[in-house]
Formats: structure tokens, C-alpha cells, sequence
């Protein structure tokens, strides 16, 4: 078994149960402390019967992940939100709650979402520009406090 890192938003504890030794796990959504025991059968009956979800035991599908990683790079994008916030344990806990299967990008892979979709979208504008017969520019060199531009 992994030790969790100090970042990490799910609080285990290792305790000795008798002559055996049980992990316990807590809920990120109420914090309800459940047992482990090898597999996630506890898990997700109390995801169920307590957040009114069914719980879907499979991985998320590839055209799935794509999905979510490509609105996580325009998350990332329009809000100039900094690649760690992949690493924030309340974001983290939104996404668990949102699609359980779904796990996050590194801040790493992330990056290269981002410079991989920023070549996509220089490209597209360069074809666009390709294709043009002419182009107008102005520039608003002065503006004064009532804000009138002054050229």
C-alpha cells in the first residue's frame, strides 16, 4: 500500500484491528469514516445509499476523459487558473463528486494540455489569416480620465 503524500485529500489512517490490520478511509463528500478491507464494496454502498448517486465501478471512457480534460484546459484557460489547481484538495473533491471515475491530470500533463490545445488554436488563426485579402488595424494610443481616445 502507497503512504498518501502530505498533500493528499483523502485522510487514511493505519490502526492494528485486533491480531489484523484495517485501514480506515474517510469520505471526502460527508466524512464519514468507513472501513477498507481489500476492495471498494463499503465505499460504494455508502456513496449510494447516502449521496443518492449509483456509482459507476467502470473507468472512465477515453472519449469521456477527452471530454473532461479538454473543459479542465479551458477551465485553465479562461479563468487563468494556475496548473496546481489540479493539486487543490476543494477542487479535487468537486471533481470526485461531479464523476468519481474521472482522475486529474498531473500539473505536468496538464502544462502540455495547455501548450498542445495554445499550437491548435495558433494554428487555426494563421490559416484564418492565410486566407484573408486584407487586414485593418487601429490602436488607441491615448485615452484621457473622461475616456476619450485621443490618435
Amino acid at each position: 500500500m502507497k503512504t498518501p503524500t502530505p498533500t493528499a485529500c483523502v485522510q487514511v489512517r493505519l490502526r492494528e484491528a485486533r491480531a489484523n490490520l484495517t485501514v480506515d478511509v474517510q469520505c471526502l463528500v460527508c466524512s464519514t469514516e468507513l472501513k477498507y478491507h481489500g476492495n471498494t464494496s463499503s465505499t460504494i454502498r455508502h456513496f449510494t445509499a447516502k449521496h443518492g448517486a449509483a456509482v459507476n465501478q467502470g473507468d472512465t471512457s477515453v472519449d469521456r476523459k477527452r471530454e473532461l480534460d479538454g473543459a479542465l484546459v479551458n477551465m485553465v484557460v479562461k479563468d487563468s487558473q494556475p496548473f496546481s489547481i489540479v493539486d487543490d484538495c476543494g477542487f479535487k473533491e468537486l471533481v470526485a463528486l461531479l464523476d468519481p471515475r474521472y482522475t486529474l491530470p498531473s500539473r505536468r500533463v496538464l502544462k502540455e494540455m495547455v501548450v498542445k490545445r495554445y499550437e491548435e488554436e495558433k494554428t487555426k488563426a494563421k490559416a484564418v489569416m492565410q486566407r484573408v485579402e486584407a487586414v485593418s488595424l487601429t490602436a488607441d494610443m491615448w485615452t484621457s480620465i473622461n475616456m476619450d481616445a485621443y490618435q
